[in-house]
This record gives structure tokens, C-alpha cells and sequence, in this order.
């Protein structure tokens, strides 16, 4: 079970790339056995979108850019799965300056 410090989702602007980063905590549903067997226990989902593909009133398909997955051993709070997830789906370190964070739940 989560901790307390649990988080269902983020949406990032990410200035560099003229893109949103989606990061959803996992449901554990996706673990393999084998990543099981190596000592994960959580994950985070993570999927990029362009302005105009942000659907906001529940009309329109959003069409994502990229998506990924990142496994942790412990339960990551939102930062830290925002992290690893920015440094995955752009190839490059965290900025905290290239990061707005319009919508934590």
C-alpha cells in the first residue's frame, strides 16, 4: 500500500520542449515477475503532449507524443517520479527551471 504521501498525477509544462509531462503513479497492475523478483514495488507512467492535443473537457482522443514507464523500489513521491520521468521522456538531466507544474493531484 502507498504512503501518505501519495500522488495520483502530475501535468508539467515543459518549456524547452513546447510540451506537457503527464506522470501517473502506477496501479501495479503493469509489474512483471521478473521486476518483481529484482526488487521493484512501484512504478510510474509517463506520457507527453503537445498544447493543442490537451484535451480538457473529455470530447477529444488525446493523442500523446511519446509514453514510458519507470520502476522504483520504493513508492516515489511526486518530485521524485517527476524527475526520473522529465530525465527519461527528454534524454536529458532534471531542469527545475524548464518545469511548470499547473495541475498535482
Amino acid at each position: 500500500m502507498a504512503p501518505s504521501t501519495a500522488f495520483n498525477a502530475t501535468l508539467s509544462w515543459i518549456k524547452s520542449q513546447n510540451t506537457f509531462l503527464k506522470v501517473q503513479a502506477g496501479t501495479g497492475d503493469n509489474l512483471l515477475e521478473e521486476d518483481i523478483r529484482e526488487g521493484f514495488t512501484d512504478y510510474c507512467l509517463w506520457s507527453t503532449f503537445r498544447p493543442e492535443c490537451i484535451d480538457i473537457d473529455g470530447e477529444l482522443d488525446m493523442a500523446c507524443l511519446d509514453s514510458g514507464m519507470i520502476l522504483f523500489r520504493d513508492y516515489p513521491d511526486a518530485m521524485t517520479a517527476l524527475r526520473a520521468c522529465y530525465t527519461q521522456a527528454f534524454d536529458d538531466a532534471y531542469d527545475e527551471s524548464d518545469v511548470t507544474v499547473p495541475l498535482d493531484e
